[in-house]
């Protein structure tokens, strides 16, 4: 069947509800644009916006099945030539998230907010356990809290880097004296040093020295050791005959006569 039948065969009110929807997607010059499409499901699709998903019965009978979609999902997503918006889910999603809370809250209404700085609006409050603001002013109250919050803890981030870095810095002189002490200590032990290795090679030299002045006495001693050994040995005196007892007895005999001994 050619196409513009398919068409003829669409109710008009079908028709017109993709027109109205499709106007009312709008542009994002107006932050709000959003909420004027949340009216218009609302007034054509309620359906949509019950928990739940809607049945199939349910699609038949609204424009999304007259259109020939199965599922909302099916018809934000279909070429707006062929009866769809041309949109996505997700964005979808977001401001039904939103609407909830216009819903909730009616002065959210007449404020010119889009679905994200809404759904922002929730969470921050959720996050900081605080109920939703009751009114614009109780927002701008809230959001200059925030403000001044923030701006103190910058502020207080703002000194805390300045005591670290003053820290730092102190810490880097200390290291730098610390260094330059130690510097000098290594000075003072190269010098040391040199000093010692100086008489290490004095003490060194003059070992040799001795060295040489024990071996050559050393080869002293031997050759006169050996020269000494090599000399004859001298005659040895004769030892006097003794004298026979008897004559000994004699001329004791005559001596004592001689001079009168007895």
């Amino acid at each position: 069947m050619p196409e513009h039948q398919l068409t003829l065969l669409i109710p008009q009110s079908a028709r017109d509800a993709h027109t109205q929807l499709l106007a009312a997607l709008g542009t994002e010059a107006n932050p709000a644009q959003w909420m004027t499409f949340m009216d218009t499901v609302t007034r054509l699709l309620p359906e949509v916006l019950s928990s739940g998903r809607p049945t199939k019965e349910v699609i038949q009978r609204c424009a999304i099945g007259q259109l020939g979609f199965t599922s909302w999902k099916a018809m934000i997503e279909a070429p707006t030539d062929h009866g769809g918006l041309g949109w996505n889910e997700s964005g979808w999603k977001a401001w039904r998230r939103a609407w909830t809370l216009v819903q909730t809250y009616p002065w959210l209404r007449q404020e010119p907010l889009t679905s994200s700085e809404v759904n922002t609006i929730g969470l921050d409050c959720k996050r900081d356990g605080i109920r939703f603001p009751s009114s614009a002013g109780e927002l701008e109250a809230i959001r200059q809290g925030r403000k001044d919050a923030q701006e103190a803890r910058k502020a207080e981030t703002a000194q805390a880097l300045t005591r670290r870095a003053e820290t730092a810095e102190k810490a880097l002189q200390e290291a730098s004296a610390l260094a330059r002490s130690v510097s000098d200590q290594l000075v003072q032990v190269q010098k040391q040093l040199t000093t010692a290795l100086g008489q290490v090679a004095e003490q060194a030299e003059a070992i040799g020295t001795l060295k040489t002045q024990k071996s050559q006495a050393e080869g002293d001693r031997d050759f006169w050791k050996k020269k000494a050994q090599a000399q004859p040995k001298p005659a040895q005196p004769a030892q006097p005959q003794p004298q026979p007892k008897l004559q000994l007895g004699l001329w004791q005999r005559l001596k004592n006569w001689l001079f009168g001994s007895k």
